[in-house]
């Protein structure tokens, strides 16, 4: 059997029947990858795994992980020259691999494509859907880009080279974008390099995911900022209206999004600012174990 041309990196924190849906998904319409499941959720799930796709690599964690470290152990494990992050709420669509595969062949070394809104019924999961995810909606832009969502995009080796000490320390794509940028790394966007977001929130479930990411983003920071994390906590009001004013942007750019945008307005706003408040306090306190309720 030759060896495979991308692994399929799938963080597994949400369970069933999230991460049964996307190994689906994987098998139809990836069905020449390697996958790796990174998960730290419970033992049934890690059966179903073992059961019904006893091909899949399997790595199992008892203890609580983060996602950033999650998918950094799967990149570790994998073995193919093009290595693909998902999360386990991702839907890969039929053209998604191939496009990867040829994009690579093309030369580029980082690739990545655009996210597509799969939960479409309740204005609370396009709500979610818009605060997490407009900078890469469907439709992708083509060509160079200044950014890719951390999960759905493809390195090959010599980027994963230039990121490995980020990946070990369990950084956000937030750091390991900018670094390959930095290193003279394209980021390629290709349009058809699709997948859905295929997660229903409840109101209080993202709320909490709100606040425990942009806490522990801030932690993250403020290492590199030192004092000016105090100025920064301070200006964190100013990010609601910035916050909606780029999603906005974002939204104008694609006018399929318009009406379920201004539908959820109100519950957008309530997310940017719990997203204010959360930086706030992890620019003050610093992260605590925020990272690992991040799902």
């Amino acid at each position: 059997m030759s060896a495979p041309e991308l692994s399929v990196v799938v963080a597994s924190v949400n369970g069933l029947p999230y991460l049964a849906d996307c190994l689906e998904a994987l098998e139809r319409h990836a069905p020449a990858a390697e996958v790796v499941v990174a998960d730290w959720t419970d033992e049934p799930t890690r059966q179903l795994v073992r059961e019904r796709w006893p091909n899949v690599t399997l790595l199992s964690f008892d203890e609580p992980m983060t996602v950033p470290e999650l998918r950094a152990a799967g990149i570790f494990a994998a073995r193919a020259p093009h290595v693909a992050v998902i999360e386990d709420h991702c839907d890969v669509l039929p053209a998604w691999a191939d496009r990867l595969v040829a994009a690579h062949a093309a030369g580029h070394s980082v690739v990545g494509g655009s996210i597509r809104n799969a939960r479409t019924h309740r204005l609370r999961d396009w709500a979610a859907f818009f605060c997490e995810y407009s900078a890469f909606m469907d439709p992708a832009p083509a060509g160079s880009v200044g950014g890719l969502p951390g999960m759905n995009v493809s390195y090959d080796r010599s980027a994963l080279e230039a990121i490995e000490d980020l990946l070990r320390a369990g950084h956000w794509e937030s750091w390991l974008h900018p670094r390959l940028l930095q290193r003279g790394f394209e980021l390629w966007s290709d349009a058809e390099i699709v997948l859905d977001h295929a997660k229903e929130f409840g109101f209080r479930e993202f709320v909490s995911q709100r606040y425990h990411y942009s806490r522990s983003y801030a932690g993250m920071r403020n290492a590199e900022l030192g004092r000016k994390r105090l100025l920064y906590a301070l200006g964190s009001p100013l990010l609601v209206p910035l916050a909606y004013a780029r999603i906005l942007r974002n939204v104008k750019a694609r006018s399929a999004y318009r009406r379920s945008f201004r539908q959820a307005t109100p519950l957008i706003l309530l997310y940017t600012v719990v997203w204010a408040a959360g930086e706030a306090i992890g620019y003050v306190f610093g992260g605590g174990r925020s990272i690992l309720k991040v799902r």
